[in-house]
């Protein structure tokens, strides 16, 4: 058999923000309990009556009004003792800002800053469903249909000209 010691990893702590579960044990009784957490979306995570549409070959809507949802979840950078300034901290999204969390959570499983580790020999591995690049364009698609309620509603956009108005609205 060939010696494999050098590819040896261990994993020695674990973090993650999952839906009703802010961090890995209410994640892990979630499973032991059997906690359903899958619900209808709420009004103020987004507008089903915008979005919805019960024919999947609906363009730029979604067929399902159920998804898993974070909730009950606290972002406390200064209390954590994080150094980000506050203004820098209002911008972030919420990817980075779970990734940040979960990666603490993880250090904190692992026993840091009591337990030290060889930073040279260290890596905090992070996945996440929230996209890429990419999903800037997407974004802007799917929040299309709130974009045009503000537009219509808005005293400017009637001034112009049906044949602008309709334009500016083309999907």
């Amino acid at each position: 058999m060939k010696n494999s010691n050098h590819k040896a990893i261990a994993i020695v702590g674990v973090g993650a923000i999952m839906p009703d579960a802010a961090n890995l044990p209410a994640f892990w009784n979630n499973i032991k309990t059997g906690k359903y957490s899958i619900s209808e979306v709420s009004k103020d995570r987004w507008d089903s009556t915008l979005y919805y549409d019960p024919d999947p070959k609906a363009p730029d809507k979604t067929y399902s009004r159920i998804g898993g949802w974070v909730r009950d979840w606290k972002w406390d950078p200064l209390g954590w003792r994080l150094p980000i300034p506050p203004k820098v901290s209002d911008l972030m999204d919420l990817t980075q800002i779970w990734a940040i969390s979960a990666s603490r959570e993880a250090l904190q499983d692992f026993g840091y800053p009591e337990k030290q580790f060889d930073p040279e020999r260290t890596a905090v591995i992070l996945g996440n469903a929230m996209g890429g690049d990419q999903h800037l364009y997407s974004s802007a698609r799917v929040l299309f249909p709130e974009y045009e309620t503000m537009m219509a509603n808005s005293g400017s956009f009637a001034a112009f000209p049906d044949k602008v108005k309709r334009i500016l609205l083309e999907k």
